[in-house]
C-alpha cells in the first residue's frame, strides 16, 4: 500500500477510535491481492492442455454432485484443469509441470467456515476467562482480581469467553465485580457474544444511571428498584462501554485479523464467511478486512453486512457479489434473538425451572418489514435465530415478506437455527431456506442444554443434522468464531459423534450424520450457502484449485479421532501456502 493510502487508513481508524463520524464510501480504498486466476497471454492449444501442477494422492474427494473420488488432479492457472485416474492425468504433464506426490494422503476441497466474525479479532489481547482455560467461576474471579491489581493508570480489565452455563459456581454480579476491582473498570464478554458484565467504575465511565433507557435491540438488566445489575444483554447495550474503553490501534486490528486468517488456513480453511460486517466500526470494518487481505491473502473472504446500517450500505452503492479481489458480499445479516446458553434465545416454552422464555430483539412486525425490504432489493438474507420460538417468527417473516417465493434463488439462511422441529424443517424446505448449524453447541453445551437449561426433549432437537438432511435441506456447519474455535475437522467430528464434552455421552444419536455428509457441510454446501460455489467448495473443472491435504482419510478413521487428523498443507488458487 502506498504511504498516502496507509496514512489515510490510519487516520480513519483514529477518527473511529475518537468516536467521530467516518468518511462515507471509504470501504473500497484497499484492494486485496488476487490469487491466480485464468487469464494472461494466449497460449498455443498444446500448451493450454498441459498442467502447471499435477497432484497425486491416495484419495481425492472432489465433492462434485456424484461424490467422485479420484487419485489425481491437474491444475492450470490456479484452476482445476482435470481430475481422474493417475495414468490419464499424467498425460497432461509438460516440460514445466510440477508433480506433487502425496502418497497415501487424502485431498479434499478447501474447508469453508460459513459463519465467523472478524469483529472478534480485536479481542486477541483480552484476558481469557473461558471454560477451556478457566474451568470454574472462582478461577475467573481470581484472574479478574489479579488483573485489576496489575492494571496501570487509565487501564481497563477486559475479559472474554466467560460462560456461566458450563462453568460451575456463582455467576458474576455488579457487587461481586466491585469487590474484585473497586477502582479499575471491568468489562467481561460472554463467549456467546450476546451478554456482558460491568462493574460500577465501568458503568460510571460509560455514563449510565438507573434512568438510562435501554437502547434499541439491547437491554441493561435491572434490579427490583430499577438499579443496574451490571449484566448487559445484546451488543447495543455494550456500545456505551466500547465508546470509552481502551481499544487496539488500527495497525494492531489489522495484525490481529490477519493472524486469525492465518490460523484458519492452518486448519485447512480456504474460505471464511463473516456474519456481521459493519457491526463494530460500520463501513470501516470493510477497510479493516481489505487491509488484512492486502498481501497474499491466505483465504477467500465473503460475508454479510449488518442490517442495522442498511441505509448506509445503500448510500455507498453496495450490492451482492464481488467487492474487491477475494472479498465479496453475500447478503445482509440480522439478529432475531440472543443466546440459548445465555438464556436470551427466544423459546416456545420457558427454560427449565424458570418463567423466562428469552426475548426477541425486534418485534415480529419489524423482522417481517426487514425481510420484505431486503428481499425486494435483491439481497440474500441471513437471520440469527437460536430459540424455537425465534425460528417460528423468522419463518413467518420469510413467508410473508417474500410471498413464499424466492428463497431458493436468494439462498436465504437461518443462522444457528439451534432448536429446530420437524414442522419447521418442512416450512424451510417449502420456502427454500437453509440452516447453518453451530455444531459446537452439541459438543460443548449439550449436557448443559439437556440437564440444566432445556430438558432432554428440547435438547434432542439441538442442531438436528440428520432430520434436516432427511427433510431435503442443504446444511452447513460453522464455528461462530470466537464462540468456538475455527476448526472444520472438529465440526465434522461433532456432527458425526454428537458427543458431549461435559461428562461424556451422546446427545440424540439419531441425529448423527456420516463423515462424508459432514464433509459436504464444510465444503460444497457451505460454499453454496455463501454464494461461493462457482469458485470453490468442490474440485470440479474450472473452479479454483482450493484444497486441503490431510494425513488420514476422514471417511475411514475412527470418528473420535477426526479432529486429530493433521493438516499436511492448504492450497489456495493452486498455490501451497507456506506455514
Amino acid at each position: 500500500m502506498c504511504n498516502a493510502c496507509d496514512e489515510r487508513f490510519m487516520g480513519l481508524m483514529r477518527t473511529i477510535q475518537g468516536r467521530r463520524d467516518i468518511l462515507r464510501g471509504f470501504g473500497g480504498a484497499f484492494l486485496a491481492t488476487a490469487v491466480p486466476t485464468v487469464g494472461g497471454t494466449v497460449a498455443h492449444s498444446s500448451e493450454r492442455r498441459q498442467a502447471d501442477t499435477i497432484i497425486l494422492a491416495g484419495r481425492i474427494y472432489t465433492m462434485d454432485p456424484r461424490d467422485t473420488v479420484v487419485d489425481a488432479v491437474a491444475i492450470r492457472d490456479g484452476r482445476i484443469l482435470r481430475s481422474g485416474k493417475r495414468s490419464d492425468i499424467l498425460g497432461l504433464k509438460g516440460r514445466g509441470t510440477r508433480i506433487v506426490e502425496l502418497g497415501d494422503y487424502t485431498v479434499l476441497p478447501g474447508f469453508v467456515d460459513p459463519h465467523m466474525h472478524s469483529n472478534f479479532a480485536g479481542l486477541r489481547p483480552w484476558l481469557d476467562v473461558g471454560p477451556f482455560s478457566t474451568p470454574m467461576m472462582d478461577d475467573a474471579r481470581t484472574k479478574i482480581r489479579d488483573a485489576s491489581a496489575r492494571a496501570g493508570p487509565g487501564a481497563w480489565v477486559q475479559a472474554k469467553m466467560l460462560d456461566p452455563s458450563i462453568m460451575p459456581g456463582r455467576p458474576f454480579s455488579r457487587e461481586d465485580l466491585d469487590q474484585l476491582s473497586p477502582n479499575v473498570p471491568v468489562f467481561i464478554l460472554e463467549s456467546n457474544g450476546h451478554n456482558a458484565y460491568a462493574n460500577s467504575r465501568a458503568i460510571e465511565l460509560a455514563g449510565l444511571t438507573k434512568d438510562t433507557p435501554d437502547p434499541p435491540q439491547g437491554r441493561f438488566e435491572r434490579g427490583p428498584d430499577g438499579s443496574l445489575t451490571g449484566r448487559l444483554e445484546e451488543p447495543p447495550a455494550f456500545q456505551p462501554f466500547i465508546q470509552v474503553m481502551t481499544a487496539p490501534s488500527a495497525s494492531e486490528l489489522v495484525e490481529y485479523l490477519r493472524a486469525d486468517l492465518d490460523d484458519a488456513a492452518a486448519k485447512g480453511c480456504t474460505a471464511l464467511h463473516d456474519c456481521g460486517i459493519g457491526g463494530l466500526f460500520a463501513e470501516a470494518d470493510i477497510s479493516l478486512i481489505e487491509a488484512a487481505l492486502r498481501d497474499n491473502p491466505p483465504v477467500r473472504y465473503a460475508g454479510m453486512l449488518v442490517s442495522t446500517h442498511y441505509e448506509k450500505w445503500k448510500q455507498m452503492g453496495l450490492r451482492p457479489g464481488l467487492h474487491s479481489p477475494n472479498f465479496s458480499f453475500s447478503g445482509i445479516k440480522a439478529w432475531s434473538d440472543g443466546s440459548n446458553q445465555g438464556l436470551t434465545g427466544y423459546q416456545r416454552t420457558p427454560y427449565l425451572n424458570s418463567s423466562n422464555r428469552g426475548a426477541l430483539n425486534y418485534s415480529p412486525e419489524e423482522i417481517e418489514a426487514l425481510v420484505r425490504t431486503l428481499h425486494a432489493d435483491g439481497w440474500p438474507i441471513g437471520i440469527h435465530a437460536n430459540g424455537d420460538a425465534a425460528i417460528d417468527v423468522v419463518l413467518d417473516a420469510f413467508e410473508r415478506g417474500t410471498g413464499g417465493e424466492g428463497g431458493h434463488k436468494h439462498r436465504h439462511r437461518i443462522e444457528h437455527c439451534s432448536i429446530l422441529h420437524d414442522d419447521q424443517i418442512r416450512r424451510m424446505k417449502a420456502l427454500g431456506i437453509s440452516p447453518s448449524f453451530l455444531i459446537g453447541h452439541v459438543h460443548y453445551w449439550g449436557r448443559a442444554f439437556r440437564d440444566r437449561l432445556m430438558g432432554p426433549e428440547r435438547a434432542n432437537r439441538l442442531d438436528p443434522c440428520r432430520s434436516a438432511l432427511a427433510g431435503g435441506l442443504r446444511i452447513s456447519l460453522h464455528s461462530d468464531y470466537n464462540v468456538t474455535p475455527i476448526d472444520p475437522l472438529r465440526c465434522i467430528e461433532n456432527a458425526v459423534l454428537r458427543d458431549m464434552n461435559e461428562g461424556g455421552g451422546i446427545l440424540n444419536p439419531a441425529e448423527c450424520i456420516s463423515p462424508l455428509e459432514a464433509i459436504r457441510a464444510v465444503t460444497i454446501d457451505a460454499a453454496w450457502q455463501c454464494h461461493l460455489d462457482d469458485t470453490c467448495g468442490s474440485l470440479e473443472v474450472g473452479k479454483s484449485a482450493d484444497l486441503v491435504v490431510l494425513e488420514r482419510d476422514p471417511t475411514t478413521v475412527s470418528p473420535d479421532t477426526l479432529r486429530s487428523i493433521r493438516v499436511h498443507s492448504t492450497w489456495l488458487g493452486g498455490q501451497e501456502l507456506t506455514r
